[in-house]
This record gives C-alpha cells, structure tokens and sequence, in this order.
C-alpha cells in the first residue's frame, strides 16, 4: 500500500472517530425535561371515532407524576364532547371532564381540555387514556 493511501485511509479512520464521538455527545438530550413533558414510562392511548393528533399532560407536582389536566388536539370531532377514561395504578377507571373540540378557526384550534372528575385532584401512576368521540 502506498504512503498517500495509508494516509487517506488513516484521515477517513479519525472523521469516522470525530463523527460517531459527535453522535454521542451531541445536543437532544439532557437530564432535566420541561414542565409539560411526560417523563418516564410508557402512556397507551386508544381512540375512536376521531384522529388523535397531539396529547399534552398537565402536572400539579415539579416531579411530573401526578397528572390534572390532559389536553388533546382531535381531528374530525368538531363541537364534539369526547368521552375520556383514565386508567392508572393509583386508582380505578376515572371518568375525565372534557369540554368540547374547539373549531379550526378558534384560537387553538381542534383542542378539548379534560380535568379529573370531581373529588379528584389528580392521578398518579398513569397507564392509558382511552377516548371516544360520538
């Protein structure tokens, strides 16, 4: 092997060194996460009757574990009430309050808020939301 190709060869070795050592130290990331986030485990969501496009955990604790509020963006369940049943660890099937989907042109648009039923104030230990647009 010629010298210019044993140093072609140890140049590419020493960017494939700088490349994979980048994958592994590069930004995304971190230890701490954002208030909204769901951290830790996994969450199943089964949906009929609309097209769940994005689910959002409101917390009451810094830990994000005690789960008060879920908001969801539905498609094709305009004006409609969705029907949402909690299932966690800490307790039985809740039933949430949702409002209505909000309309496209609103402000946030295709969006119900859901809260804990009354006498709840939050739900610990969640494993699955189950939702059902009429």
């Amino acid at each position: 092997m010629r010298t210019s190709h044993k140093i072609i060869a140890a140049a590419a070795l020493v960017g494939l060194a700088v490349a994979g050592g980048a994958a592994f130290t590069g930004t995304g990331l971190a230890s701490t996460t954002a208030a909204t986030q769901f951290v830790g485990g996994t969450v199943s969501q089964t949906v009929t009757g609309a097209t769940l496009t994005g689910v959002t955990y409101g917390f009451t604790d810094d830990s994000n574990t005690a789960v008060d509020e879920i908001t969801l963006v539905l498609e094709g369940a305009n004006g409609r009430v969705p029907d949402v049943t909690i299932n966690s660890t800490s307790s039985s099937p809740l039933l949430a309050v949702c409002t209505a989907v909000s309309a496209p042109g609103a402000t946030v648009p295709n969006t119900s808020t859901c809260t804990m039923p009354a006498g709840t104030t939050s739900v610990t230990g969640l494993t699955g939301i189950d939702i059902t647009v009429a």
